[in-house]
């Protein structure tokens, strides 16, 4: 897996120079392994799809600091579970940043889980691991259940609140990311729209640097 030329590393600097920007604060060693894992993610997308964002400049803000955002909503104790992970995103970026959390990676595509489970080997996030699976409605996959379950930009939240409320413990939270206004009109009928009213939501937006778009996180607990 050769490297073009615009998929050169992402240099350090920029990204630490873009976190503290945007208030965030990270160790070194995280940023450090955030710009690895992003170099590895763009060596793997020659062969396997994980992303279809590859200048530098934009996988630190659209991947990594758009990721980064969840920690507005910290603390994260307990287990988290990235739901739809893809390519790691949130979920890497929140393990090396809070090396005390406990993060699940879920994903269906055994081809991206094999890039996934690679990334935290290489990276030694041993606060993380791997699990290749399909949620299916019901709550029937025995994975556990979580404090914390975030998801990005993979459904709307009339579908995204039934299908991961079962792996809710309870008490718990929906971090759903998104862009501006996804979802609006899209809530869904009966359960999920139910739930949805039932439920204590807070959104949080936020503008990307580099004029690169406007994002939100809603926060949904289920009393």
């Amino acid at each position: 897996m050769t490297e073009d030329i615009d998929r050169s590393p992402l240099p350090e600097e920029l990204l630490a120079g873009l976190i503290a920007g945007a208030g965030l604060t990270v160790l070194p060693e995280a940023v450090g392994k955030l710009v690895a894992h992003a170099g590895e993610m763009l060596r793997w997308n020659r062969s396997i799809r994980l992303t279809a964002i590859t200048a530098p400049e934009e996988v630190a803000v659209k991947h990594i600091l758009d990721s980064l955002f969840l920690l507005r909503f910290s603390p994260f104790p307990g287990r988290i579970l990235d739901f739809g992970s893809g390519a790691g995103y949130p979920g890497i970026p929140l393990a090396a940043a809070l090396p005390g959390s406990r993060v699940t990676l879920l994903e269906s595509s055994g081809k991206k889980c094999a890039f996934l489970s690679h990334a935290l080997r290489m990276l030694s996030l041993n606060n993380a691991e791997v699990v290749q699976a399909r949620l299916e409605p019901g709550g029937h996959l025995t994975i556990g259940r979580f404090e914390h379950i975030l998801t990005r930009a993979t459904l709307p939240p009339g579908k995204a609140v039934p299908l991961l409320l079962p792996y809710l413990v309870p008490g718990g939270r929906l971090l759903l990311m998104s862009g501006p206004g996804r979802g609006k009109g899209k809530e869904g009928k009966g359960e999920g729209k139910g739930l949805l009213e039932a439920a204590t939501v807070r959104t949080v937006r936020f503008e990307l640097p580099l004029r690169m778009g406007s994002r939100e996180i809603r926060e949904i607990r289920i009393p």
